[in-house]
């Protein structure tokens, strides 16, 4: 009976250990470590991608404006960043779905940048 019961408990925590398992996702160009720079990392992805001309430009068709002068503070301002929920941020979640640039997706790397500038407190640096 002792041994049953052992044997139960033993397959119960081996399925429960391994469940909780999963690979993670690798970027092979991109260090999570490395410090992402408002001005030097997504700025650049902000200006190519979405700040063209009737998108997210001087003058924007569509909300925010996401030229280099304006960009920030009006992604902060916004409501287009969450600082508490970072994979909630108006931002990423267009970025990760596709659904912006409507010219085609991001890199997946440059999307990852964007995560991580937020999970670091979305610095104007």
């Amino acid at each position: 009976m002792k041994l049953k019961i052992f044997v139960s408990a033993a397959v119960a925590w081996l399925l429960i250990a391994t469940t909780g398992c999963y690979k993670d996702v690798y970027y092979p160009d991109f260090d999570p470590n490395a410090p992402i720079s408002f001005s030097a990392d997504l700025q650049p992805i902000l200006s190519k991608s979405c700040a063209s001309s009737g998108c997210h430009d001087d003058v924007p068709a569509h909300k925010p404006a996401l030229t280099p002068d304006k960009a920030y503070n009006a992604l902060k301002s916004g409501g287009f960043i969450d600082l508490n929920v970072p994979e909630n941020s108006i931002l990423y979640r267009v970025m990760k779905s596709g659904e912006m640039p409507p010219t085609g997706a991001l890199k997946s790397t440059d999307v990852q940048k964007v995560l991580y500038w937020i999970k670091n407190g979305a610095p104007n640096n």
